[in-house]
């Protein structure tokens, strides 16, 4: 019977080995969905909600997401486990003062000791502190302190026994956002909170509460300083350092005005005698303890810093922050790892006539020129402010056109990224641009319910379109550049004349925004989508609906397969859906997105699909077959 088993147990491992070896891999040897030939970008490190992060002695990285516990290779670049600790969300790590174990405590008020060698639980509390926050361990390594918000206050453990020494509630405090930390020599117990006060200080023994002080909201973030003299506290704009003897201000460190210099993560460099802190801006910021001042700052991220920590060797910052988790040098801002990507999402998409190239725009207000087949990114074009939303290739291939979010068209040459010109004429996002298939002019549309004629080499608009009742999402341009389809806000498909610059038609039918509009049937035929779900096919001589398919969810993209018989729609569904015009019916569906797909392509000769998605990355696909 055993042999039986083992016979079974090796022909299911020879079996899932060679449909692993089967699977389609990208250029950085991760799998990709079904259909799909490459991934554009990639998706390692980036991670949404982090409950902490720590370095372990070796100089691995440790985060906490959800129930889970990652170690990642941060020199390679590579998770070397991802390992279930938890049903509850994991909110605070702290290494052991011997290197060996990772101290763990999740909202639901459970600490763990977990080896991080063995991946196992070695042992656990049930605290019974709701909203737990923080937990650590005493100086001397044989007490426990967590903090939480349900109920609000703090409670101490013998780590040998289990037993509960200290129960103490913090009435003064609305919230906790950053829990508690011991004091020195682990006597007292340091409390971060808000409204009226941040900070209380209590005896451990005793209950007593020995000071409150600090206005500014709520405390986000506590370090107690290398030698136990100080306490670093984030707050509302900035972060402060106090005394502790007197509870006077030592330093305070401000390097970003107002609610953007929030500081919401903090860190001492012990080396350095550094304060390292993580701001709202994406920023990460050092300052020198003995003067108060700044040594130096880099952006690290394009979103708010939440988790911060240094190397045991002082010379990385691991944070997270805009949804990535990103290790810096100390000296030099730079990252120890650089992947070809987006670092925000990913807005619009397009193929060069050639259909070699894919161009690809983004949130970060960046343009990246692929390769499809081999992933590469060939060029980054910067410049794009505030971030593109909408692109399109010139005709000979040798421009592209993005449209902003700060109002503005810029042409880029797509041989080096440089800026050829900027086409100021918009109020509000630019929400799609569409050249002319000779080349002669460009169309833009924008939140302020205009389309844009640009004609030439003309800084001004030769004509503007006017007539959508809010702004207008979508332009597509007749093969023969008679007539622009165009959508809106207020639910319509509009039809223009080019020649005159008259609406010749208004198609009333969407329920909700119009997102994406196209040309199909040798022009004689509209296919529109948008938020309503529905992708509509109307007859052009007709001026009426001729059919209606429904895509799973808001659609936000929509093509059409260069012979006119196929449309393509993508949106919330994290997936795009292949519809056969002529029957109406649907013929496949592709999925691998992790978020919604904003835009999507497909090549001059019909064969590929490309898909790009909040999520950062971009997919191309094999178009298929039926």
């Amino acid at each position: 019977m055993k042999a039986v088993l083992y016979l079974l147990m090796g022909l299911f491992a020879l079996t899932t080995m060679s449909e692993a070896a089967g699977q389609a891999l990208d250029s950085l040897g991760e799998p990709l969905p079904e259909g799909a030939i490459q991934r554009l970008g990639t998706l390692r490190m980036r991670y949404g909600g982090v409950g902490g992060l720590a370095y372990l002695p070796d100089g691995r990285g440790v985060l906490l997401t959800g129930g889970y516990v990652h170690i990642w290779d941060l020199v390679e670049g590579e998770t070397q486990s991802r390992t279930k600790v938890s049903g509850s969300r994991l909110t605070c790590v702290q290494l052991r003062s011997d290197g060996k174990v990772l101290l763990l405590g999740d909202g639901a008020g459970t600490v763990y000791e977990w080896d991080f060698e063995k991946l196992e639980v070695v042992r656990q509390w049930e605290t019974g502190q709701g909203g737990l926050r923080s937990a650590c361990y005493s100086p001397d390594g044989t007490r426990l302190l967590v903090a939480g918000s349900s109920p609000l206050g703090l409670m101490e453990f013998n780590i040998e026994t289990g037993e509960k020494i200290t129960d103490i509630k913090t009435p003064g405090f609305a919230t906790t956002r950053c829990g508690a930390i011991y004091g020195p020599e682990g006597k007292t117990a340091i409390m971060g909170g808000g409204y009226n006060h941040l900070l209380e200080r209590r005896d451990l023994a005793t209950g007593e509460l020995l000071h409150k002080w600090g206005t500014n909201y709520e405390a986000k973030d506590l370090s107690l300083s290398p030698d136990g003299t100080c306490l670093l506290v984030g707050v509302e704009s900035h972060a402060k350092e106090w005394k502790l003897e007197d509870y006077s201000v030592f330093h305070v460190y401000d390097p970003v005005p107002g609610e953007a210099g929030r500081c919401f993560a903090h860190v001492y460099a012990p080396q350095r005698n550094e304060a390292v802190l993580g701001l709202r801006t994406g920023s990460i910021h050092r300052f020198d303890r003995e003067t108060g001042k700044q040594v130096f700052s880099w952006m690290a991220h394009t979103g708010p810093i939440y988790s911060i920590c240094v190397s045991p060797d002082g010379q990385w910052v691991l944070s997270h922050g805009g949804g990535l988790l990103a290790e810096t040098n100390m000296d030099t801002g730079k990252p120890r790892l650089q992947w070809e990507r987006h670092s925000g999402s990913v807005e619009s998409v397009a193929f060069t006539p050639s259909g070699d190239r894919v161009v690809s725009g983004s949130s970060d207000g960046t343009l990246r020129v692929w390769d499809p087949i081999s992933g590469k990114s060939l060029l980054l074009i910067e410049g794009a402010k505030l971030g593109a939303y909408a692109l399109d290739v010139s005709p000979d291939g040798t421009r592209v056109a993005a449209g902003c979010k700060d109002s503005v068209v810029r042409e880029f040459a797509l041989a080096d990224g440089s800026l050829l010109r900027e086409l100021d004429g918009h109020l509000g996002y630019v929400r799609s641009v569409a050249y002319t298939h000779d080349g002669s002019r460009l169309l833009s549309t924008a939140d302020d319910g205009s389309i844009c004629v640009w004609e030439g080499d003309a800084a001004e608009p030769a004509t503007r379109l006017e007539g959508h009742l809010g702004g207008v999402l979508t332009v597509a341009v007749s093969s023969d550049d008679k007539l622009v389809l165009s959508g809106g806000r207020d639910g319509t498909v509009r039809v223009w004349d080019l020649m005159t610059n008259e609406e010749v038609q208004k198609l009333e039918g969407h329920r909700g925004w119009v997102e994406a509009v196209v040309f199909a049937g040798k022009d004689r035929y509209a296919v529109s989508t948008g938020r309503d779900g529905r992708v509509l096919r109307w007859n052009l001589d007709a001026g009426k609906l001729v059919s209606e398919m429904n895509h799973p969810g808001w659609a936000y993209g929509l093509t059409c397969s260069p012979d006119g018989t196929r449309a393509y729609s993508a949106g919330s569904n994290r997936g795009v859906v292949c519809w056969d015009l002529a029957k109406s019916e649907l013929v496949a569906e592709l999925k691998g997105h992790t978020s919604g797909v904003t835009a999507l392509a497909v090549s001059p000769d019909g064969k590929l699909l490309v898909t790009a998605s909040s999520d950062t990355t971009l997919f191309v696909w094999d178009v298929p077959e039926g």
